[in-house]
């Protein structure tokens, strides 16, 4: 049998718990939205709301794993691209949230900063070739 490499652990990885992600959104949509109305009470209402959130902690914990396993070189690749989406997406909502407060902009959810992130990330991946 095969063994896999460390970038197809890290893809598999990825896109499992981005399948995950997926799921618990689509499943609090259809809970919360269509169940009647009913929303549930505390404890599940809490477990719900922070369902979604777990798998960005997976996500984060495949990204390490794979850091790990993959030599210097793209090791200081990877991190200058991360480094880079993430000063971007601070950037962004740091921005955004003084407009919201200044200029009256509509509320931008938090939720939405894991998808700015690998937004950013996607980005300046082509850009950050080198480690220097």
């Amino acid at each position: 049998m095969k063994t896999l490499t460390p970038l197809q652990k890290y893809m598999l990885g990825l896109s499992f718990w981005m399948a995950v992600y997926a799921a618990c959104i689509v499943f609090n949509g259809f809970y919360f939205r269509e169940r009647l109305g009913v929303t549930p009470t505390a404890p599940w209402l809490y477990l719900f709301a922070v369902m979604p959130a777990l798998p960005v902690g997976g996500c984060i914990w495949v990204i390490l794993r794979y850091m790990t396993k993959c030599d210097e070189y793209f090791r200081a690749i990877l991190a200058k691209r991360f480094i880079v989406a993430t000063g971007i997406t601070l950037f962004v909502c740091t921005a955004y949230g003084f407009l919201e407060n200044y200029a009256n902009l509509q509320h931008f959810d938090l939720y939405y900063v894991w998808v700015l992130f690998w937004m950013s990330f996607g980005v300046v991946s082509p850009f950050v070739r080198s480690s220097t």
